[in-house]
């Protein structure tokens, strides 16, 4: 057995510098993985030019580590509640208290990326004298006694060091606790008595050696055995703790044994590192050492190299055997290496020696997991061994500051740093931002981590909260929007909502939620009167935006052109037209007036044929619409509106019906009544929503008001959510593009499905998986009736901000009220006087 006296370097910390036993002092900092996933090929190759930074300037004895840790709930909760006065909003209070027992049920986990780095050895005088003071048995330092020079020194050497590999990775510094928490999660690996992971740097503080709990490691689990006539030569470690003999941990040490000869293909041949995640019952971690060596240094030992082995095909020249068969390849592959790096001065070569450290809480289940990652391996062609007799060593390997072994030079690997860095060890699958409400868990890194959606806190960090959505039928869009809408309403924000619904599903869900003012614009009880609803010095120019294209008429034709007279400022004060009724009576007496018979005529015609049939622009006695409500919804079943055909063909839009375009008109004015009452500094977040968005986006004024949006919603607290079917036809043009959040639900066509994945932002060609994957693996329809199971329903693709790409699942809201409010649904009549309900929304 070996103690923890032995593989515990650690003498004393401070802050985030170690000293150890053997006089080496090191640094260690959290590493921000850089985002890939799904990314393309382009990002992903600039995430391995960060990672062939970062090895060409690491110093010798380099230790990284990818640590699995279970995510601290609370904090999970409090960037929940990041830039939100829950004293103001009670109902998100209500939201983040439900919050707590779900994702205690999740377990989410995560990642924690580390960086160790020696930064210089304990000088002669100070640190070495106290280091020979004894407590006990323990060699200890005292960190009280390190001057702040001799700290200012290696923390000048460590800064040093991470100024030549650039800031890609945003190195912060460990606390102190870092250090006894890794220790403990080593010695409890896999067995769920982890405590979560101090990730927030701290104020400098000091540790001994002696918060550091001892441990047996049982090599072998010899002590399971009650007979021991033979040794065992499983390799698998038992870590037993004497406070806790009952829990032990059963822990074994995989290393590769080979990679392929042939190399392996960057991108998604190479991430190795990635297969590790998502293994069921037990922890695994990965550390990697590395050493790096110039490339002159590289050439000359070529030289030598080709040398012996020109001697050795000297000595077998008369031999006949397959040895000079053997010898001459050799000689090959080591010229292919030596050009390499001829052609490539500026190249490294790396050795390193990777660790992958499977715990669980049984010898059985650990040795099912290193048998499952062995097979997951041999996909990639990398053969995986557990060495017996070298587990410990290897075991030591991911404890920063230990001292070098000699299983960490029989394991290590050597190649040129270019091919090292198509490892990208420092990647993650997280999507969505740093905080805000959680709006699912991420399915691709196999952790469960909550998906955070700042939708209000965008704005603050100078980015865009506005979203688009696609997906089929019944996929999950309208369940979405609904669930970003009453998040926003709870956070104290506002939202309005165009319903397309017959059975009004969006009217049902807001009375649920608070109590929203509902408008049917088929019958109307306020008016969308531009000239009333506007500030006298805009209200000219949105008239003219709405009632142009309505009319079907150009702004520089006869009647077009008077009519754009008539509604500048000044002529508007001169004939006294405060709505739009007032400009219809000018327009007629200025028709019988002498010289303006035919301008006006055809303009009176025209408004004339209007004029009766919309009440919601042409009655002066209906209140104007005024959007200080947290809850707006905008019934427009009533209205016949055009296809996306219809919208996107000229000869057929030509010919659109006037009710399709009298039911346009009124859909852009609410559009622009919600920019005008949004994009505005009143203080308060204003969520515009559109379904069936082909509606609004097609047209000249709802392109207009989505551009807007999508540019300057940022700047006032405002953004915009659409759902569409196809992204290829209605998410397109330089307004859309600004949308930067993306979400696509199940789409089974296969057109529309590339489409989708395509707007997301996936490479297809590297990645043309993903497209059965939306098709048939996303959220499916299995079973009696083609019902898609509780527990699959809201899977989806995501792009975050950050142009991250994803997959994972949105949950809806904790509190049952509000999921209640989401997901049921109106009732209607149907035939026979029998009444039926709609499906339940949570797919949708």
């Amino acid at each position: 057995m070996a103690f923890e006296r032995d593989l515990q370097p650690t003498a004393a910390i401070r802050g985030n510098l170690q000293f150890t036993h053997s006089g080496m002092v090191t640094a260690t900092y959290f590493i921000n993985p850089l985002g890939y996933g799904l990314r393309n090929t382009a990002d992903k190759f600039d995430v391995k030019m960060a990672h062939h930074s970062l090895i060409s300037n690491l110093p010798n004895g380099s230790l990284l580590l990818g640590i699995q840790a279970r995510l601290n709930t609370l904090d999970v909760l409090t960037k929940m509640v990041e830039g939100v006065d829950l004293d103001e909003c009670e109902d998100y209070a209500a939201e983040v208290v439900e919050s707590y027992d779900r994702i205690r049920t999740i377990m989410p986990q995560t990642r924690v990326y580390l960086l160790t780095i020696p930064v210089g050895t304990t000088s002669t005088t100070g640190v070495s004298a106290v280091s020979r003071m004894w407590r006990g048995s323990t060699t200890t330092i005292d960190a009280t006694a390190v001057t702040r020079d001799e700290l200012d020194e290696y923390t000048a050497k460590a800064n040093e060091i991470l100024s030549r590999v650039g800031r890609d990775f945003e190195p912060v510094p460990v606390p102190a606790a870092l250090f006894q928490w890794l220790w403990e999660h080593y010695l409890n690996r896999g067995t769920g008595g982890d405590p979560s992971a101090p990730t927030r740097a701290e104020v400098l503080d000091d540790v001994t050696a002696a918060v550091f709990r001892s441990a047996a490691l049982d090599e072998g689990a010899h002590t399971d055995r009650s007979r021991r006539l033979r040794p065992s030569f499983v390799p698998v470690i038992k870590v037993v703790q004497p406070e806790l003999e009952y829990l032990p941990s059963y822990q074994a040490m995989l290393t590769p044994h080979s990679f392929p000869y042939s190399g392996m293909r960057f991108p998604g041949g190479s991430e190795f590192l990635n297969v590790l995640d998502g293994m069921p019952e037990v922890t695994v971690d990965w550390g990697m050492r590395v050493s790096t060596k110039p490339a002159d240094q590289v050439l000359k030992g070529n030289e030598l190299s080709l040398r012996r082995l020109g001697e050795q095909m000297d000595q077998r020249d008369q031999e006949i055997s397959f040895a000079q068969n053997t010898l001459a390849s050799k000689v090959q592959m080591l010229g292919e290496y030596n050009q390499h790096f001829e052609v490539n001065g500026s190249e490294s070569e790396v050795s390193f020696t990777t660790v992958i450290a499977v715990g669980g809480p049984t010898r059985e289940i650990t040795m099912d997991a290193v048998n499952a990652l062995k097979r997951r391996y041999k996909r990639f062609q990398i053969d995986m061994t557990a060495p017996a007799g070298a587990q410990v060593d290897l075991w030591s390997m991911l404890i920063p500051g230990s001292p070098r072994r000699r299983a960490f030079d029989d394991f290590a690997h050597i190649l040129p740093s270019d091919m090292w860095a198509g490892f990208v060890p420092f990647n993650t699958s997280q999507v969505g931002d740093d905080s805000g409400p959680v709006i699912g868990v991420n399915l691709m890194s196999g952790h469960f981590e909550p998906i955070h959606f700042g939708i209000m806190e965008a704005a603050l960090h100078d980015l865009s909260a506005s979203f688009a959505v696609t997906g089929e039928l019944g996929s999950g869009k309208s369940y979405f929007l609904k669930l970003m809408a009453v998040l926003v309403h709870d956070m104290g924000g506002q939202f309005l909502a165009i319903d397309r619904s017959q059975v009004g599903e969006w009217e049902h869900f807001a009375r649920a939620i608070d109590r929203a003012v509902v408008i049917d614009l088929a019958n109307p009880t306020v008016s969308l009167d531009p000239l009333r609803m506007f500030e006298g010095r805009v209200a000219g120019e949105r008239t003219l935006d709405s009632i142009l294209p309505l009319l079907d008429l150009s702004p520089t034709s006869g009647a077009g052109a008077s009519l754009s007279n008539l509604l500048t400022p000044g002529a508007i004060a001169e004939h006294r037209i405060r709505s739009l009724l007032d400009l219809y009576r000018v327009v007629c007496t200025l028709r019988d007036q002498p010289g303006n018979a035919d301008e006006y005529a055809d303009l009176a015609a025209r408004l004339g044929t209007i004029a009766n049939r919309m009440p919601v622009l042409f009655d002066p006695k209906l209140p104007t619409l005024r959007l200080d409500a947290a809850a707006t919804v905008v019934r427009s079943h009533g209205l016949a509106l055009p296809t996306a055909e219809e919208l996107v063909t000229p000869h057929l839009y030509n010919r659109l019906p006037l009710t399709k375009r009298l039911g346009t008109a009124l859909y852009e004015l609410v559009g622009v009544a919600a920019r005008e009452a949004f994009l505005t500094d009143n203080g308060r977040f204003g969520l515009l929503v559109g379904d069936e968005a082909h509606h609004f986006t097609q047209t000249q004024v709802g392109s207009s008001v989505t551009s807007d949006f999508s540019r300057d919603g940022r700047k006032h607290l405002a953004a915009i959510g659409l759902a569409s079917h196809d992204p290829a036809t209605d998410f397109q043009g330089a307004a859309h593009n600004l949308i930067p959040n993306r979400f696509v639900f199940r789409q089974r066509d296969e057109t529309l499905a590339r489409n989708s994945l395509e707007w997301l932002g996936v490479d297809l060609e590297q990645t043309s998986f993903l497209l059965s994957m939306l098709r048939e693996e996303t959220s499916p329809p299995i079973g009696p009736g083609r019902q898609v199971p509780e527990e699959r329903r809201g899977e989806m693709f995501m792009r975050d901000a950050l142009n991250r790409i994803g997959r994972g699942k949105i949950l809806g809201p904790a509190r049952g009220d509000r999921a209640v409010a989401i997901t049921s649904t109106p009732s209607t009549v149907v035939g026979n006087g029998r009444t039926a309900s709609l499906e339940r929304q949570a797919a949708r």
